[in-house]
């Protein structure tokens, strides 16, 4: 999400699995951005609340709020950026920029081209808080499984960066130093079988 926003932007990143809010952060932010999985719904809704009632505008996006976006706005959401980044948060941005106050963005059934895709911004985490760390090649996912929202939230056409995106986010998670693992965060990391099979034959010895 920081990689989306305008890049003169000041952006502080806080974990909640790592680290809490203080006062100082919440005096420092000018808009207060939430994601989550939902999972994390109690978490996510109760921040919304104490965005509020501090006087912050909040905006919420992520998996809670694609799946459920009446609920985070009736907590108090200002703006509710559903569906994928690349296509919904410069709309946001701009109408954020042109005085908008609250309003809801959606992608109207488009989805993101993943080459569009820019490198995470790595360097507002501290890495060395996690186990391992995620990039994501692919969203999407060709089945019909029951028990998943995928398809819903991301559609059964898996859609692919290039292998030079992903070279890009892998030195920049070396050139910040981390030697860890690696973990692959694709809904389906083998549902383009075309696209991986042209990647075989590229990069086989």
């Amino acid at each position: 999400v920081a990689a989306l926003l305008p890049q003169d932007w000041e952006f502080r990143l806080v974990d909640r699995d790592f680290q809490t809010l203080e006062d100082a952060d919440w005096d420092w932010a000018d808009l207060v951005i939430i994601s989550g999985m939902i999972v994390q719904r109690a978490g996510m809704l109760g921040l919304i609340r104490e965005s509020k009632q501090r006087g912050k505008p909040v905006a919420v996006g992520g998996p809670y709020a694609m799946s459920l976006p009446d609920e985070v706005l009736e907590a108090g959401a200002d703006f509710a950026v559903l569906d994928e980044g690349e296509l919904t948060i410069p709309i946001f941005v701009e109408a954020l920029l042109n005085g908008a106050t609250s309003g809801t963005f959606t992608a109207k059934g488009q989805k993101a081209d993943m080459h569009t895709s820019p490198k995470p911004r790595f360097d507002l985490i501290n890495i060395y808080d996690y186990n391992s760390l995620s990039i994501q090649f692919s969203r999407g996912c060709p089945f019909l499984c029951e028990f998943c929202d995928i398809i819903t939230l991301f559609g059964r056409r898996p859609r692919t960066k290039t292998p030079a995106q992903i070279r890009e986010e892998l030195d920049q998670l070396y050139d910040l130093g981390w030697r860890g693992g690696i973990f692959m965060v694709d809904d389906n990391f083998i549902g383009n079988r075309l696209t991986l099979e042209l990647l075989s034959t590229r990069w086989a010895p």
